[in-house]
């Protein structure tokens, strides 16, 4: 486990791969090869963190830029199947204390937030399609703009992904993404082969910065997910593959 934040107030970080659990430690249903190994995990995840499993929320990911407010009426939504997850959205935040909210990824981009002042929570999953539909922007700007947040006051976590020189793609991938409304020089390297390396947890931090969350107040795991390691999952490297949960709650009681 990679934690963020552990405290009275927060739980927040990163499942990892375990040869020695069910599925290596599989969180994700949608790529499950048993559902019921997958649950298992999710329950001994659960029992660990003090959160019971109905109060898990997760979404079907859709590499989309749908954003949904979770309430208490969405408690135990995709945490049990995937049939009642919330859908085709790939970021959920939430006022509500006790609830866990997060997001399946394997090379993409996580991104969690917490805003102390309006105890608002957040989880994000940016692909390289995300980032170019630029989800982590448009979350930022909709707490900003609908929940009354300051940027100043939001923290966030960008979790263990695949690498910018192990992220390989073709022009038209970084076609799209220098349409991007800011500059991305800094993160693509062009190749001989018509190819180029792109830094999407690279891209995915500058949207934070351009949204006015302070640079203190952001945290970069800088961990590659595609190089050879038993703890990370990749599907770039692997294809079949279950997936890392990056995972935030705020249990403070009101």
């Amino acid at each position: 486990m990679i934690y963020w934040k552990r405290n009275h107030e927060y739980l927040a970080g990163t499942t990892l791969r375990n040869p020695d659990k069910d599925e290596c430690n599989n969180l994700a249903l949608h790529c499950a090869k048993d559902k019921n190994a997958v649950l298992s995990n999710r329950k001994r995840l659960a029992e660990k963190l003090l959160v019971p499993m109905s109060q898990f929320v997760f979404a079907n990911q859709t590499h989309s830029n749908h954003i949904v407010k979770i309430t208490k009426e969405d408690a135990g939504k995709g945490a049990f199947d995937t049939s009642d997850a919330i859908a085709d959205c790939d970021a959920l935040y939430t006022r509500e204390n006790n609830l866990l909210i997060g997001v399946f990824t394997a090379d993409c981009v996580p991104i969690l937030l917490y805003d102390p002042i309006e105890k608002l929570i957040g989880a994000i999953h940016s692909g390289w399609m995300g980032t170019t539909k630029q989800i982590t922007a448009k979350a930022i700007e909709r707490l900003i703009q609908e929940e009354g947040c300051k940027p100043q006051n939001i923290h966030a976590f960008i979790g263990a992904s695949i690498a910018y020189h192990s992220f390989e793609v073709g022009m038209e991938v970084v076609d799209q993404i220098k349409k991007l409304p800011f500059d991305c020089s800094a993160y693509i390297t062009y190749k001989e082969n018509n190819k180029a390396f792109v830094d999407n947890q690279g891209l995915n931090y500058q949207m934070l910065i351009n949204a006015g969350i302070l640079k203190e107040h952001i945290t970069i795991d800088k961990n590659d997910t595609f190089a050879e390691n038993e703890s990370f999952f990749s599907y770039r490297r692997d294809k079949a593959c279950g997936r890392h949960l990056s995972f935030i709650v705020r249990k403070e009681t009101n």
